[in-house]
């Protein structure tokens, strides 16, 4: 609780463009006696810069160290201004760099000693004070101070030191520059093999086989098939000649008509047969009966050449020996 009684926080904020709060940031600079640290991303800032190398000379136990992004190396104004504050504030100024490619590094705050911190949008160039619309707020508070302090040991652990950065941004854009120098000669090596194909290729063959090469470079593009020539239309094929037309069959022969048979002569009527008369039976004394079978017997053999000659006729003689028949047994069912 005392520590935190003992802790007055003041703040004071500065708005820009403004030529009197750049005073006031100097003025608040030269508060320092022991060191001021500095993480900005852009640092063009002459005025601030003389200050700070002012209170180097006159005192030889500040110590300065900033931290920016390492892109700003490659604006010649800035890293003059760099090489400016390393030259004049040797063993007592140090500076790192950024060196992810990825990121950047874009804080704007520095710390003094143990009491004093700044921070905001501002970043320290002239134009931020002459033309941009920024802020900064000058705050006084030992326990920001070192949350603040904090960071900035974090990142002076993990980026490079100037002058290691740029040696090795060099050797950056060396290798770059060969990686791009050996594409080209893949390239133009690529480019005269086609040439040469080209020149060689058959023209009755408008698709030759490409040779292989010795040596087939890693990852080399593909050369583009030529296209296929299109195929001539097919010839429509002649019309079939009709067929000639069938010649009609000749017409058959009538066929001759059959000469009609000569009707058949009819048969002459045959001569009708007597019909057999049966003796109607008279009842007679017993004696004159017997006499009267005798003459029957005889009788007989006269029927059975008469029945002979009935059954040689034709049909319609049978027919009339039945009526016959009939008629006899009639004449039978009387007797009886």
């Amino acid at each position: 609780m005392e520590e935190e009684k003992s802790d007055q926080v003041t703040i004071e904020p500065l708005f820009f463009p403004s030529k009197e709060n750049e005073q006031k940031l100097i003025q608040f600079l030269s508060q320092a006696k022991s060191y001021i640290r500095i993480c900005v991303y852009t640092f063009t800032n002459k005025n601030i810069v003389a200050k700070m190398l002012q209170m180097m000379k006159e005192n030889p136990n500040l110590k300065i160290q900033v931290i920016t992004d390492d892109a700003q190396t490659k604006i010649p104004s800035q890293k003059a201004i760099l090489d400016q504050i390393l030259e004049e504030g040797k063993g007592q100024a140090e500076i790192k760099l950024d060196n992810s490619t990825v990121s950047l590094m874009h804080n704007k705050y520095l710390v003094i000693d143990t009491d004093y911190i700044a921070t905001g949008s501002f970043n320290w160039t002239k134009s931020a004070v002459t033309t941009n619309k920024e802020n900064l707020l000058l705050i006084k508070s030992k326990k920001l101070v070192q949350q603040f302090d904090e960071n900035f040991q974090q990142l002076w652990k993990d980026f490079q030191f100037m002058n290691d950065r740029i040696l090795q941004q060099q050797q950056e854009e060396i290798d770059k520059a060969e990686r791009q120098k050996l594409k080209a000669e893949k390239l133009a090596e690529q480019a005269a093999k086609k040439a040469e194909q080209e020149a060689n290729a058959d023209p009755n063959n408008p698709n030759p086989t490409p040779t292989e090469p010795q040596t087939k470079p890693k990852k080399a593009p593909k050369e583009p098939k030529p296209p296929k020539e299109p195929k001539p239309p097919k010839e429509p094929k002649p019309p079939k000649e009709p067929k000639p037309p069938k010649e009609p069959k000749p017409p058959k022969p009538p066929k001759p008509t059959k000469e009609p048979k000569p009707p058949k002569e009819p048969k002459p009527p045959k001569e009708p047969k007597p019909i057999k008369q049966k003796i109607r039976k008279v009842a007679q004394p017993k004696k004159k009966r017997e006499s009267q079978e005798d003459e029957d017997f005889s009788d007989d053999g006269e029927e059975v050449d008469v029945q002979n000659d009935v059954e040689d006729d034709d049909d319609d003689v049978a027919e009339e020996e039945d009526s016959m028949e009939d008629f006899l047994a009639e004449d039978d069912s009387e007797c009886d």
